[in-house]
């Protein structure tokens, strides 16, 4: 039988519930990273929150990179974003998850930016993170375009990316910048309104700029 006990989602409203041994690890840890960082947290400072041994973080994740690994694959395995078109509005959707949840926001506002320091363990994942969103932004935004435009927001430019590919970079920018802008000052920032309209407005810019060079042509 598996160890419970009550805990919550960092950051995220409600009543407690009852969680295994392995969950209330990756909870605590989320929370720790989120508030020192990963290399400002020891396995010991984790396991002492729970008043458990480090070797009992060990036995259900391996090692402090694996932990880390768990903790970041949380949030995206909670919300799986759909293929297509509906991408967009998952985007939208998240920002307004992410604003119920400054725990869970905060620790990958702070993770992302370590992730940019050398060899730290979570570069790849991020990485990896951000390739695939620009890849599959970019098909979704191809989507909300007429044929011709599709066609002409996926022709290479000098640099070997498609204006696709930029207005998606561009989307992941807006988002990641309006976390530490909302995680600074609450009340200044929607995240959610202001992720709907930045990618309108990168959907609008592809329609209009192909529409242009149609007609210049």
């Amino acid at each position: 039988m598996s160890e419970t006990t009550p805990t919550r989602e960092p950051g995220a409203p409600g009543p407690r519930k009852r969680v295994n041994r392995r969950e209330q690890i990756l909870y605590t840890a989320a929370e720790a990273f989120a508030a020192q960082g990963f290399h400002n947290t020891s396995l010991a400072d984790i396991a002492a929150m729970l008043d458990i041994t480090p070797a009992g973080v060990l036995h259900h994740f391996g090692s402090k990179t694996g932990l880390l690994t768990a903790v970041l694959e949380l949030r995206d395995a909670r919300s799986p974003a759909p293929e297509g078109a509906g991408l967009l509005r998952h985007l939208v959707t998240t920002a307004e998850r992410n604003a119920a949840a400054p725990g869970t926001t905060q620790l990958y506002a702070v993770l992302s930016a370590e992730s940019a320091t050398d060899r730290h363990p979570a570069q790849g994942w991020f990485r990896n993170r951000y390739t695939v969103l620009r890849r599959e932004i970019a098909a979704a935004v191809l989507e909300r375009l007429e044929p011709e435009q599709r066609e002409k927001a996926s022709v290479p430019g000098p640099h070997g990316h498609t204006p696709a590919h930029d207005a998606a970079a561009a989307v992941i920018a807006a988002m990641d910048g309006l976390q530490v802008q909302w995680l600074l000052e609450p009340e200044a920032v929607d995240m959610a309104a202001v992720t709907n309209l930045v990618v309108d407005a990168v959907v609008a810019r592809l329609s209009t700029r192909a529409t242009r060079s149609g007609t210049e042509g």
